[in-house]
């Protein structure tokens, strides 16, 4: 069987559709209210989880390019130094 993650959308669409028609069809119109808003529940927390965990990451992935650029311009600097020095040294 598949991992829920290897569905195409259309699958996961049809999938969503028919374990709805089959919850609801178990359930009274009061029970399928408290059935549905308990699962919209459990998604939004899923959200909150997932859309915090990007943001933590994109932070991360942030940091290391600043990082990254900070050792680029100092290895730049370094460079022209050691390029300074070096004519200096051929002009004496």
């Amino acid at each position: 069987m598949k991992k829920l993650e290897e569905y195409s959308p259309t699958e996961l669409a049809t999938l969503a559709t028919i374990l709805g028609i089959i919850i609801a069809s178990k359930f009274d119109v009061d029970q399928q209210n408290v059935v549905a808003n308990f699962l919209f529940s459990i998604a939004q927390t899923i959200f909150i989880i997932a859309a915090q965990i990007s943001n933590l990451n994109a932070k991360e992935e942030a940091q290391n390019a600043s990082n990254t650029n900070k050792d680029l311009q100092k290895q730049i600097d370094e460079l022209k130094n050691l390029i300074k020095k070096f004519g200096d040294n051929n002009i004496c």
